[in-house]
C-alpha cells in the first residue's frame, strides 16, 4: 500500500518544528498566514533533500524575529539583527528542523539524506519547483516564521530479493577470474 504522503509528511513536518524550535525558544504553533512573515528584511535558510524524497525544506522569518530566537539560544540578552550569528543560528534551527523530520519519517520506511543549510538576507521565499508543496506559518511567543517543504515522493518499486540471473551463479572471485583468463587465450 503506497504512502499517504501528503497527510503524513504536513503532520510530521509540525512535529519537527515544534521539537527543533520549542527546544531552542518557545514551543510553535500553527497559526493562520500572517504578514509578519514577509518582508524586506527576512532570512530565508534552505536545506535540499534527497532520497524517498527529492526537494527542499525552507525557514523564512524577519530578521528581528531571528535575532531573538538565536539570542535565546546562544544564552544572550540581545543580539544584532545583522550579526553573522544570526544567520548561522537559523541555519541550524533548520537543520536541527531537517534532522527532526528525516526521524519522524523513519518509521513510515520514507529515507531521506539533508544537504548543510544554505541561509541568506532576502525579501522573499522562492516558491518550490516540485509537485508537493506545503507552506506552515508558525507563532513561538512574539515571533512569526514561516516553513515550506517543496518535494517529489518516489514510490518505493516492489524490487525481487535475489535477481534472476543471480539464481544460478555460484561461482567464486577466483573461478571467475579462471575462466576470464581461459576465454583471453
Amino acid at each position: 500500500m503506497p504512502m499517504d504522503h501528503k497527510t503524513i509528511f504536513p503532520q510530521e513536518l509540525v512535529k519537527a518544528v515544534g521539537e527543533a524550535v520549542g527546544s531552542v525558544y518557545a514551543p510553535p504553533v500553527l497559526a493562520e498566514s500572517n504578514e509578519s512573515v514577509y518582508g524586506v528584511d527576512g532570512i530565508v535558510s534552505t536545506i535540499y533533500l534527497k532520497g524517498d524524497i527529492v526537494g527542499k525544506i525552507s525557514l523564512f522569518i524577519r530578521c528581528s524575529g531571528a535575532a531573538k530566537i538565536v539570542a535565546n539560544m546562544l544564552g544572550v540578552d540581545d543580539l544584532p539583527e545583522e550579526h553573522s550569528d544570526v544567520l548561522d543560528g537559523i541555519g541550524e534551527i533548520l537543520n536541527i528542523v531537517s534532522g527532526c523530520f528525516k526521524k519522524h519519517l523513519e518509521p513510515h520506511k520514507a529515507g531521506v539524506e539533508i544537504s548543510v543549510p544554505s541561509t541568506r538576507v532576502t525579501s522573499i521565499m522562492p516558491i518550490g519547483r516540485w509537485e508537493n508543496n506545503i507552506e506552515q506559518v508558525f507563532m513561538a511567543k512574539d515571533v512569526a516564521f514561516k516553513v515550506s517543504l517543496s518535494y517529489r515522493f518516489i514510490e518505493k518499486a516492489e524490487k525481487p530479493a535475489v535477481l534472476p540471473a543471480q539464481t544460478n551463479i555460484k561461482l567464486s572471485a577466483a573461478e571467475l577470474l579462471k575462466q576470464i583468463l581461459a576465454k583471453k587465450k
